[in-house]
């Protein structure tokens, strides 16, 4: 290439482009405006005087693709550009090729393939780590060239969650590789931020300003490229220091009385993850989810079974699951196990028979989705001076834990999360809440009301009112 079209800037780009072939995984980023683009399109050169060398950039749809392909022709001179998707061929027989994720589908369409370098740019946009290594599963090699991956990234996006986990963001020091104790094989974080990039920051200043204006949570994901806060996570008031509890603190909360009501909420899925929820509920309107059930590959009478086996000795107010599970015939896998329930539908393998009940009184669930989070949310809520109406009880529900905040808005439809994320234990969670509503907020209230009503009502959980 010629040095005159590029030169990476000193610091974050230069040194993300000296990481040596023993780290196999590089993550480059973090802010807006950090150079990462250059960097990884720069990066993917490294192998093209080798006639065997085969690269590839994959981004997320067609047109970011296309910005990609505009800026790689220019910073590419010698190479040919060819095809749908495009392809650089270079003098040397090398080859770099293009690809876009146009659906959950694609990221098995590299199987197969041998590639020895690897830029997934915006990787943040891919929502799970198991789609991720689908991708990467092609990286390696049976020449001498050696297989590596450069990703870039902002804070946010569907993947943030099992990003920060995979390199460890903010648990390792960063610019520095370490080794993976199960593959052995060494990452890296690298981050940037506009400060990085000087040719942007010099040639853009007014972009620095907005960048410096913007609210929290974004100018500290954006600005600073801070993964502690995540922008566009859509239950921002979770934080599992609060919300998650001990048995101690929950019998403090006013959960384990045999006054308070317990609901099951259930999302059915085979192939896709099933899962049941239970969650306790205080006569003020405290929540608290204290066990699921969460796999795949049974049918619904074993998830039948499982669930009442859980009930036993406990008394159920009402479970409430998807309304899909009173389609009939919807038994599309097609196994001699479940030919018996083909002429009926999911909810009635459920709930048995009479002889043998199981799931206890199950009911479609309101599936307003909308209206569902709202209500989460409202109780996830807290500040200095309240304490949230929603919990979960340590170690009871993994699944729901984990996934709580990986949860972002769709794009297309922000005041709902984004389908395409694993939201099976809050679809579970949101149909058991559908008769449990956020208390009304209560009117201030005289010292002389307080008292008087104290007398009535000693119950030293019931509404603590603000006097006025």
């Amino acid at each position: 290439m010629n040095d005159a079209l590029w030169a990476p800037h000193e610091g974050q780009q230069t040194l993300a482009l000296s990481i040596n072939e023993q780290t196999y995984e590089i993550l480059y980023g973090g802010a807006r405006g950090g150079g990462k683009t250059d960097a990884g399109i720069v990066w993917l050169l490294k192998g093209v005087h080798d006639p065997n060398f085969v690269g590839m950039c994959i981004r997320r749809n067609h047109s970011d693709l296309r910005n990609w392909i505009d800026r790689a022709t220019m910073l590419y001179p010698n190479a040919t550009v060819t095809g749908k998707p495009t392809v650089f061929k270079f003098p040397s027989g090398a080859k770099i090729y293009t690809g876009h994720l146009k659906d959950a589908n694609a990221y098995a369409q590299f199987q197969g393939w041998e590639i020895h370098r690897l830029l997934i740019e915006e990787v943040g946009q891919i929502p799970t780590e198991e789609s991720y290594l689908k991708l990467v599963s092609s990286v390696r090699s049976t020449c001498a060239i050696k297989p590596q991956v450069f990703l870039t990234c902002n804070p946010g996006g569907a993947g943030h969650q099992w990003i920060k986990k995979r390199f460890q963001i903010g648990r390792t020091e960063s610019n520095k590789a370490f080794k993976d104790p199960i593959s052995g094989r060494r990452r890296v974080f690298i981050p940037a931020t506009i400060d990085d990039n000087p040719t942007l920051s010099q040639a853009d200043p007014e972009y620095v300003k907005f960048l410096d204006a913007l609210p929290e949570p974004l100018r500290s994901a954006w600005r600073y490229g801070d993964f502690d806060v995540f922008a566009g996570q859509y239950f921002a008031e979770w934080e599992p220091q609060t919300h998650i509890i001990d048995k101690e603190k929950s019998v403090e909360l006013g959960f384990g009385r045999p006054e308070n009501y317990k609901y099951i909420g259930i999302d059915w899925g085979h192939s896709a993850p099933f899962c049941a929820v239970w969650v306790e509920v205080t006569p003020r309107g405290r929540v608290m989810a204290y066990r699921e059930l969460y796999g795949t590959e049974k049918h619904p009478m074993e998830w039948g079974e499982l669930i009442a086996k859980h009930c036993q000795g406990e008394e159920i107010t009402m479970s409430l699951g998807d309304p899909s599970m009173w389609a009939r015939n919807p038994m599309s896998w097609r196994k001699p196990e479940t030919a018996m329930y083909t002429d009926s539908c999911i909810a009635n393998a459920l709930i048995g028979n009479f002889s043998t009940p199981l799931v206890p009184n199950l009911n479609p669930a309101n599936n307003d989705r909308i209206n569902g989070w709202m209500n989460l949310s409202q109780k996830m809520h807290w500040n200095e001076t309240t304490i949230p109406d929603f919990y979960v009880l340590n170690g009871s529900c993994p699944n729901l834990v984990r996934t709580i905040p990986n949860m972002i808005f769709d794009e297309k439809r922000p005041e709902d999360l984004d389908t395409t994320l694993e939201d099976h234990a809050l679809d579970a969670l949101r149909y058991a809440l559908t008769h449990v509503q956020t208390p009304t907020k209560i009117e201030a209230k005289s010292k002389d009301q307080l008292d008087y009503e104290k007398l009535l009502n000693p119950d030293p959980e019931g509404w603590n009112y603000t006097w006025s």
